[in-house]
């Protein structure tokens, strides 16, 4: 078998043209995954940061009837009237069940399924009934007293969804209440509940144009590379 001569230039010429045809392709494929990041920080900026902030506190005057269901759950429907609720929340209307423990006292849940019941609509949670509206679920627990036919509970609304101003809202609410108990075939609860916290809305013009800055600041990147590979 021959073999051609070459000399030792020629052998670093070939080696010199190898390493230039590389650069453009190995410099793009680093711009790729650079602007990738650009778009997803930029996204993350977005959801993080672009949002409207509600405060919240109202005062409601509650009514609360408790259905049972078998000996210790019941099924529970809330109703809340408001003179000082923000946002025209003034109302709050709710579906929930609640288990009796050996002491009297309750917990609250919008899944039945948690006390083990099948078969029934799941629970909610609604603020509002015109315009804006703020829906969600929670859990609570009460104490009662029997004695004196008084209880005292307290709970967390986590906020899912709304409607107006409050669309795709989210958050937390937090309320406490003191009732008085009038017991029956159905138990009643009548009183004064404290809801208070923050909705926090997305504001979606502002995350379209952050993406869309990332975005553009990629394609820039990417256009100039093969720019200068050309």
């Amino acid at each position: 078998m021959l073999f051609a001569y070459r000399s030792p230039n020629s052998f670093g010429n070939i080696f010199s043209s190898m390493r230039i045809s590389m650069i453009p392709r190995l410099s793009t494929t680093w711009l790729v995954p650079l602007a990738l990041t650009i778009v997803s920080v930029c996204s993350s900026a977005a959801r993080t940061t672009a949002q409207t902030i509600y405060p919240f506190a109202g005062n409601y005057s509650t009514t609360v009837t408790i259905t049972p269901i078998t000996d210790n759950v019941s099924q529970v429907v809330e109703r809340g009237d408001s003179l000082d609720a923000p946002y025209g929340l003034n109302q709050y209307n709710g579906l929930t069940y609640s288990r009796t423990d050996t002491n009297g006292n309750l917990s609250f849940n919008n899944d039945p399924a948690a006390f083990g019941i099948q078969g029934y609509q799941f629970g909610y949670l609604t603020f509002g009934s015109d315009t804006n509206k703020v829906l969600g679920f929670g859990d609570g627990n009460a104490s009662v007293d029997l004695e004196n036919q008084t209880s005292k509970g307290s709970g967390i609304v986590n906020i899912t969804d709304g409607e107006g101003i409050f669309t795709n809202a989210g958050g937390t609410l937090f309320y406490s209440e003191n009732d008085q108990v009038t017991l029956g075939s159905t138990i009643i609860l009548k009183g004064q509940a404290l809801v208070t916290g923050s909705i926090q809305v997305p504001e979606p013009g502002n995350t379209a144009t952050l993406v869309g800055i990332g975005a553009l600041g990629a394609g820039l990147l990417l256009r100039q590379r093969r720019l200068k590979s050309v």
